[in-house]
């Protein structure tokens, strides 16, 4: 069954988009607030419980997310709230 925003949590991503004509000194502080505020919230991307039927690209120590039919991160068929423990995928 595909992923739903409807019956599942699915978290996207920020992408920046066209700044609009201002004076350029108010275009650089509004850029380079923007920027920091897409670096400080990166992460929190990562750290949210995310339902998922893929694997994640880059798996961090503590990641955890909900495996759904599709991603099979124990190898036993599983599926439900998994962690990454550093090395490898375990069930919670």
């Amino acid at each position: 069954m595909p992923l739903s925003d409807r019956t599942d949590l699915l978290i996207t991503d920020y992408e920046q988009r066209q700044f609009p004509e201002l004076e350029e000194s108010v275009r650089l502080h509004l850029q380079e607030e923007l920027k920091a505020i897409e670096t400080a919230i990166a992460p929190l991307t990562n750290a949210a419980i995310q339902v998922t039927d893929d694997a994640p690209e880059k798996p961090v120590k503590g990641m955890v997310r909900y495996a759904v039919t599709g991603w099979d991160p124990l190898g036993d068929g599983t599926t439900g709230l998994v962690v990454y423990n550093g090395t490898s995928w375990a069930a919670v």
